[in-house]
């Protein structure tokens, strides 16, 4: 049987773990392509992602990136105007994988669905950045769930009817067969329209849950693709690898490490966590540090050190509070470390701050 990794324990954090790189979240101008003719293209639509600084030159480079904000601004703004309730599942269903760029023919050349969603799990950074997809299993289920890494609640229904349905078109075209055995639970409640989402998805629709999250049963993981290819495949796979590690060496800095650990520090992602973020091996993460001169648990203590102080030194808040938002299960262990990070106990520490 086709197994994929058990991504589990990465998704015991109750924030997502963003991946941000220095340019910001950002989407491939095929994808922003789609979307400017999924609502219409013509001249009012064009003036308007114009206008958010989407130009035609941009839309027409293929190696080109659009900001994910710029998009999304210009999105709403035809959604408010041409009174668009529906936008996450027209554009969905109109993207094609095959418009998916390398990682669109890996998944159609994959020689099952298994392997197709293994490959769109570990390339998927290749063609966009705003949010995070993890495949998991469960009893006799795989779990296919879109993590959000972006900040914009408005966002959320468009963003996971785009994605659901884009996974479940490729699924369905490499094999070949409606996927009716599906589960999906989006992570809100029913819109208005969500009668229509039995018009675009194959299976069982479920809201208000926890997660945004496609469940197979995992015989499914074995069924042939009857696009497969072998040599393409192959030749695929090379070009991906390519770029991420043309990613990698972009966002792999201390700065970006910092980065995440601060934004959750009372769920500092771990070496390993950081390590699946940047998908390198551990050791390779390790190296990576001793070559800047530092180490995970320097760069750990670097964050709380700096959370603490400021907390000591700008708020009323006891230690044993600011203890529990970094993520220390008792006082007296956060006590302990704040003394060989500073030298002094937090009380001490936050009454000659003071004065």
């Amino acid at each position: 049987m086709t197994t994929l990794p058990d991504t589990r324990d990465a998704l015991t954090l109750s924030k997502p773990l963003q991946s941000v790189g220095p340019g910001g979240y950002y989407v491939s101008s095929s994808y922003a392509n789609l979307v400017l003719h999924t609502l219409g293209g013509g001249d009012e639509i064009t003036d308007c992602f114009k206008r958010h600084g989407i130009t035609l030159d941009l839309l027409e480079n293929p190696t080109a990136k659009i900001e994910f904000e710029a998009l999304h601004e210009a999105v709403f703004e035809l959604i408010e105007r041409l009174h668009i309730k529906d936008a996450g599942l027209s554009i969905g269903t109109k993207i094609h994988v095959s418009s998916h760029g390398t990682i669109g023919m890996a998944v159609i050349s994959a020689t099952t669905v298994g392997q197709a969603i293994k490959d769109a799990a570990k390339y998927y950074k290749t063609a966009i950045n705003f949010c995070d997809l993890k495949v998991y299993h469960e009893e006799d289920s795989v779990i296919l769930e879109i993590v959000e890494t972006y900040d914009k609640p408005e966002l959320r229904a468009i963003v996971a009817e785009a994605m659901m349905l884009t996974l479940q078109n490729a699924l369905e075209f490499v094999s070949g067969k409606k996927l009716t055995c599906s589960k999906v639970i989006f992570g809100y409640p029913p819109p208005d329209y969500a009668a229509d989402y039995n018009d675009y998805f194959s299976g069982e629709i479920e809201f208000s849950g926890t997660q945004h999250k496609m469940i197979l049963p995992k015989h499914v993981l074995d069924m042939r693709c009857i696009t497969a290819d072998e040599h393409i495949h192959r030749l695929a796979e090379e070009q991906l690898q390519q770029k991420m590690q043309e990613i990698r060496d972009n966002n792999l800095t201390v700065q970006h490490v910092l980065y995440l650990m601060r934004r959750t520090p009372a769920e500092m992602p771990t070496l390993d966590d950081l390590a699946q973020i940047f998908n390198v091996s551990s050791r390779t993460m390790i190296r990576h540090f001793q070559a800047e001169g530092t180490n995970y648990r320097e760069l750990r203590d670097r964050i709380h050190a700096e959370l603490a102080t400021d907390a000591l030194r700008n708020t009323e808040n006891s230690v044993e509070s600011i203890a529990l938002e970094l993520g220390y299960q008792d006082t007296a262990s956060f006590r302990r470390a704040f003394k060989r990070w500073c030298g002094k106990s937090p009380s001490q520490y936050r009454s000659e701050a003071r004065q």
